[in-house]
């Protein structure tokens, strides 16, 4: 009677990873797209399924049995599809080997759930599953998260809402301790203490998307074209001096506005949401201005350099001016409706629309710059 070691690779890794078409048969063959797969791959675990085949197929042949050893493949696309491929490959090899029963040498769940296509065929004797073995299981599951988080994708979908959630939980903690603590006339020195948590929260979310984002290596590159923008006496360092200090005094003005109100006025349910809104309209046109400066500094040092004044800066100022009214609108529609302040509603609706027209001013001309852009290169090129 002949024996058949049948390993299967459902997800088809041979192919995918190794460039190997399946059916595999024979040991050597098996060996060779074993090597292969563990090369281009060393962590897959179809490479210890070829290899559990291999260890079986020898003893079975050192107790003198007749045997013959098989690896199908089927699709990266698994369900219907891999399974019929692998149908086709099994019909191949049982007319290739033609064996009277066969052990099927599987990695998990996944591919023995092809088993009922395998024993309609042949008849099955065994089955050995590969089960991929570690020191201790902490260190298998430490090995396996560090894995995972070195993935830039994984690292983005599972730490980033984490993060905005430490933020988010931390920011509201320490904003009702700060407010209890002004209210106090700061002499609660106690809840000085009781920020701690939301900051830590706050600082540990930040750092946690910096790091699932890679900022450190994004400011050392900024460090690193800075500190050559210096030596070689760029526009850009007194633009964007300008530009910070604008923003940094749009966020003390903002800052000035709400604890202003807040001191005028007691505290109800709306004080929170207004004390928001203040400190945006206070800040938001610093802002925009900030943005501003740095970019005309970007843009005239361009200038200086190649004689060309970019198209995309001036689409980028256009578009941020939209920003700023339809902010700025959006605030005062708000503040218009918690009934706070004296706001016409017709300012409201102008800014609206003022910001909504801009926009697609410099959407339009953003399309017809990149058009005559794109008609100008055959031109250049020739």
């Amino acid at each position: 009677m002949k024996t058949l070691v049948l390993c299967v690779d459902r997800d088809d890794d041979l192919g995918t990873k190794a460039a190997i078409n399946g059916p595999v048969i024979g040991r050597e063959e098996n060996l060779k797209a074993m090597l292969a797969l563990g090369l281009a791959d060393p962590e897959d675990v179809d490479t210890n399924t070829i290899l559990a085949g291999l260890q079986l197929y020898d003893d079975l042949v050192k107790r003198g049995m007749d045997s013959e050893m098989a690896t199908i493949s089927g699709d990266s696309h698994v369900g219907f599809q891999s399974d019929l491929i692998l149908a086709n490959q099994l019909e191949n090899v049982l007319e290739v080997v033609k064996p009277d029963r066969a052990i099927l040498v599987s990695d998990g769940a996944e591919d023995e759930s092809i088993y009922p296509v395998i024993s309609s065929r042949v008849k099955i004797d065994s089955v050995k599953r590969v089960y991929v073995k570690q020191n201790r299981s902490i260190e298998g599951t430490y090995y396996m998260i560090m894995k995972t988080l070195q993935d830039e994708k994984m690292r983005r979908k599972w730490i980033v809402p984490i993060s905005l959630i430490l933020i988010i939980l931390g920011a509201l903690s320490l904003y009702t301790k700060m407010v209890a603590f002004a209210d106090s006339n700061y002499e609660e020195i106690t809840l000085i203490s009781q920020m701690a948590p939301g900051v830590i929260g706050v600082v540990l979310g930040i750092y946690l998307i910096g790091w699932a984002y890679r900022w450190t290596a994004w400011m050392g590159e900024r460090a690193d074209k800075t500190k050559r923008a210096i030596r070689q006496g760029s526009l850009v360092i007194p633009f964007a001096i300008v530009s910070f200090v604008l923003m940094v005094v749009g966020v003390l003005i903002g800052y000035d506005m709400a604890m202003a109100y807040r001191e005028k006025l007691l505290p109800d349910e709306r004080s929170l949401a207004i004390s928001i809104l203040l400190f945006v309209s206070g800040a938001v046109w610093f802002v925009v201005f900030g943005v501003f400066a740095y970019e005309t500094g970007k843009s005239v040092t361009a200038f200086l350099q190649t004689g060309k004044v970019r198209w995309s800066f001036i689409v980028m100022m256009i578009s941020v001016l939209a920003t700023g009214f339809i902010i700025m609108g959006a605030v005062d529609a708000m503040s218009f409706f918690v009934s706070y302040g004296d706001i016409d509603l017709k300012v409201i609706i102008g800014e609206m629309i003022t910001g909504i027209l801009i926009a697609v001013f410099s959407s339009v001309l953003n399309a017809s710059l990149r058009k005559e852009a794109a008609q100008a290169l055959p031109v250049q090129g020739a």
